[in-house]
């Protein structure tokens, strides 16, 4: 009986993880919007970043998900390509701190 006490439990747990790491997710890249807003040569970029933390704040995890996992099987080379410059740049931002 404990074990499916732990059981049904993990699901919520694991949800509001994630729901803990959506809002960080969403902060980090109004942050990193904002850090490449200055310069005036990537401003394009800051914007789409922009909407990505709006998209991120306004969907559910599960929304996210899944328009992450259409957006990869329609261009699954771009979606390589922005999960390594995605990777590099939150792994400047973790290593300045």
């Amino acid at each position: 009986m404990g074990e499916e006490s732990i059981s049904a439990r993990a699901p919520q747990d694991l949800t509001q993880e994630l729901e803990k790491s959506r809002e960080s997710a969403a902060r980090l890249l109004e942050t990193l919007a904002q850090k490449i807003g200055a310069a005036p040569a990537v401003r394009s970029a800051a914007d789409s970043v922009q909407r990505a933390a709006h998209y991120v704040q306004a969907q559910s995890v599960k929304d996210v998900i899944a328009g992450i996992d259409r957006a990869a099987r329609r261009r699954p080379a771009a979606a390589i390509g922005l999960a390594v410059v995605a990777g590099f740049l939150v792994g400047r931002a973790i290593r300045s701190r």
